[in-house]
């Protein structure tokens, strides 16, 4: 099977492919995992399909993000690693959570003035959280994972990161 999946990434959009499906599947394991943990009830499939539509629409946006930094920073050793680190930080991460606070009450069929009402409130609980987690994460990443893996190994640690996600995202406001 392993065989299969590096065959098919090795082909023109084969990685693009296997990163977007990759992050789809975490997303919406991520998902499932949450509501485990906090229902008691049969699990909402609608909403682990929104959850797995935003994680396949962050497929391409990571992809190509990293294929990005890798030009903008080739190296992976000293300096160049903090700037990748911050730079993922400050315009990856960001830009994830607006899609993400944004995408789901749209897809939940809510307005633009909830949906921006929401990323008000769950914004900055969300960023200060992923700076806990995420320059450690992505520091390990640029330094020993090879290019063709990167989103891969992320998505390991999104696997995680995505069950905390749609925490943020279902809990009650305080």
């Amino acid at each position: 099977m392993l065989s299969k999946v590096a065959a098919l990434a090795r082909g023109r959009f084969g990685l693009l492919l296997v990163n977007t499906t990759t992050c789809c599947t975490v997303g919406a394991l991520g998902d499932v995992c949450q509501q485990r943990i906090s229902q008691s009830g049969p699990n909402d499939w609608a909403r682990t399909g929104r959850m797995a539509t935003l994680g396949a629409c962050m497929g391409p946006v990571t992809h190509y993000w990293y294929l990005i930094l890798d030009a903008v920073f080739p190296a992976t050793w000293g300096l160049t690693i903090v700037k990748k680190v911050l730079a993922d930080q400050l315009v990856m991460a960001p830009t994830s959570y607006v899609i993400f606070y944004v995408g789901m009450p749209l897809l939940e069929g809510h307005t633009v003035w909830d949906a921006m009402k929401e990323l008000q409130l769950k914004f900055w609980p969300t960023y200060k959280m992923d700076w806990v987690v995420w320059p450690a994460a992505q520091t390990v990443n640029f330094v020993f994972v090879p290019p063709m893996l990167r989103v891969a190994y992320v998505n390991m640690v999104a696997f995680l990161w995505a069950t905390y996600l749609s925490h943020m995202k279902h809990k009650a406001p305080d």
